[in-house]
């Protein structure tokens, strides 16, 4: 205060949100280390192994704060939106920063660090944390005398197929396995073959699965599961396109489409929680037994993938969307004469769960809480490997052995607002370009660098060649793209172009990331080059976008989905066919070569 010019009185008034920060930063963490340090206490030399420390930290915080939207594209005037954002990375940030300390690696699964905000008005500065321990640090069964745990750990244990072969007209597979003691070998075998193990309904085309160990074997009866009646019409299932998916709704859809005639859909893994996920696999109209390996030498195979980040929504609608096309549209009446497709509706289950419950409170928040797995991981680091607790990284990794994809398209999002950090350089420190949107929908291609896979490089352009021009013509895409661009070009690209890149092709941004060939890279293009031509992430400002808007969102997914298969439809083909006689034996070989040459 000033009063003749002169500095009378000055006091510094926290707002209440710098109140219930201070809170978060100057005990609510220090207690949670206090708590992680007590509990790893003597094993910090190990502390990525010990993960997750906790099963939830979660944090309630009520105050009275601008939240509201603007009447302005999907923008907000919302500092607990930016709270929500600060509390959760500057939580993951800190154990990353903790185990780094401790034993020199970073810890990014510490646990579930979920806040929880809401305004009410009139509320002065509220917070209260509590922490949930795991009840326990490894798989178990609890019994009412007994805690049974694992016998045998992972890194002793050998299991492989060694064979298949005839027996009295049923197929039996060989399977060897070695590290396990005959006693819970013949345990297995036997509540498989009384039909208690799920596995057991999972199994394709195998009457029995015969377990070798070096002193017997065990043999157990395969139990497939009874195949749904296919008595549903696909204009039937009810896909509600402008509203958003949480599990239940996305489960309760599954269960639809496994009715459907054409479709073949199966989990090919459980989440870290349990949760299931699912493919739907376009399946031939052929009696008896179809051969992948056929399928896969004939024609090219696409994986799309949707909602690997659960609050980037709109994946799991568009999903939904491309498979009633696929089956509605005479266009597509022989695709599986062309191609072979695969779609997985949504991977992160258990960050959907999380994402569905917190958006019921605030609709239009970006929730990057539900960005990752239940435990706060980033699981594609997991995908390729083969002893994992983040299980949802699973089921690509299985996919991918399973159909040798071609090409696989990665449906993404980024946010549809502001993405504001007040706490933290008021950008997101680790993802500093993303803090505006840049168009409605754009791409990345992962590619090897250098001549040895040029041909993969032409086929990523033709590719992008063919998604351009279904944008453009497309009248609303166009103009939602451009409107977007004008926005960042203004705010962002043109000021900062290092930081806000953005390269323009037929009005739509596309980035190329170069990489070096590495048989131990997360990225599948980069570790298998020679069988997967094209890596493909799409971009769409979705994050919790609702009802037209979201729509919108799945539409641009649904038009550049349908582009791709499209240019999978009419690619051509090249083979290396030989057949040679020699002394009496025959050999013939027919290898389809990579990649497909697009028209």
């Amino acid at each position: 205060m000033f009063r003749n010019g002169e500095l009378i009185h000055e006091e510094r008034i926290e707002t209440d949100v710098e109140k219930i920060w201070d809170v978060y930063q100057q005990q609510i963490l220090p207690d949670i280390r206090d708590y992680v340090d007590r509990k790893t206490a003597g094993r910090q030399d190990e502390l990525p192994d010990l993960q997750p420390f906790f099963n939830k930290l979660e944090i309630t915080v009520e105050t009275s704060e601008p939240n509201e939207r603007l009447n302005s594209r999907e923008d907000l005037l919302s500092s607990l939106d930016g709270l929500h954002e600060d509390m959760y990375f500057v939580g993951t940030d800190y154990f990353k920063n903790y185990g780094y300390e401790k034993c020199g690696e970073i810890t990014d699964a510490p646990g579930l660090i979920l806040p929880r905000i809401r305004k009410v008005n009139g509320r002065g500065a509220y917070i209260k944390a509590a922490v949930f321990a795991q009840q326990s640090d490894q798989p178990e069964i609890k019994a009412e005398k007994a805690v049974i745990t694992r016998l045998v750990d992972y890194d002793d244990l050998d299991v492989r197929l060694m064979g298949l072969y005839f027996e009295n007209g049923k197929v039996i597979a060989s399977v060897r396995v070695e590290g396990v003691p005959d006693e819970l070998v013949s345990s297995y075998a036997a509540l498989m073959d009384r039909g208690i193990l799920s596995v057991g309904s999972e199994i394709d085309d195998v009457d029995a699965v015969e377990f070798c160990t070096e002193s017997g074997k065990y043999r157990a009866v395969v139990s497939p599961a009874t195949a749904p009646e296919k008595n549903m019409d696909i204009r039937d299932v009810k896909i509600a396109e402008n509203e958003l998916m949480g599990y239940e709704e996305y489960m309760d859809i599954i269960a639809q489409l496994k009715r459907v005639e054409g479709l073949k859909v199966y989990r090919t893994a459980r989440s870290y929680k349990g949760r299931s996920i699912y493919a739907v696999e376009f399946r031939p109209d052929r009696r008896g037994y179809v051969s992948r390996t056929k399928r896969i030498t004939e024609y090219p195979t696409e994986l799309i993938t949707s909602r690997h980040h659960a609050n980037e929504v709109s994946s799991t609608n568009s999903a939904f969307m491309l498979i009633k096309a696929l089956l509605t549209n005479d266009k597509y009446r022989e695709l599986t004469e062309h191609m072979n497709l695969a779609v997985v509706p949504m991977e992160n289950v258990d960050g959907a769960a999380i994402h569905y419950e917190l958006q019921k409170e605030n609709p239009h928040w970006k929730f990057h809480v539900a960005r990752f797995n239940a435990i706060g991981k980033e699981f594609y680091y997991e995908h390729f490997k083969v002893h994992t607790i983040h299980t949802e990284a699973v089921s690509l990794r299985r996919l991918f052995m399973r159909l040798l994809p071609d090409v696989i398209v990665d449906d993404h999002g980024v946010p549809s607002h502001e993405w504001e950090q007040q706490f933290s350089g008021y950008t997101s420190p680790s993802f500093k370009g993303f803090w505006l949107p840049r168009s409605l929908l754009y791409g990345y291609f992962f590619h090897i660098a250098g001549d040895e896979y040029r041909s993969s490089l032409d086929l990523c352009h033709k590719m992008e060649d063919v998604i351009a021009d279904a944008f453009l013509a497309d009248e609303e895409i166009t103009r939602e793209n451009l409107m977007w661009a004008r926005q960042f070009e203004k705010y962002a690209h043109g000021w900062m172009p290092k930081l806000f890149p953005a390269s323009y092709y037929k009005n739509m941004i596309t980035y190329w990331i170069p990489h070096v060939y590495d048989p131990t890279h997360r990225y599948p293009s980069v570790r298998y080059p020679w069988i997967l031509s094209v890596d493909y992430v799409s971009e769409v400002a979705d994050e919790t976008a609702q009802g037209k808007y979201l729509y919108s969102c799945a539409r641009a997914h649904l038009v550049h989905d349908l582009a791709v298969v499209d240019m999978l439809m009419k690619a051509g083909k090249v083979y290396d066919n030989c057949e040679e006689l020699v002394d009496g034996s025959a050999a013939v070989k027919h290898v389809r070569k990579r990649p497909v040459i697009a028209q």
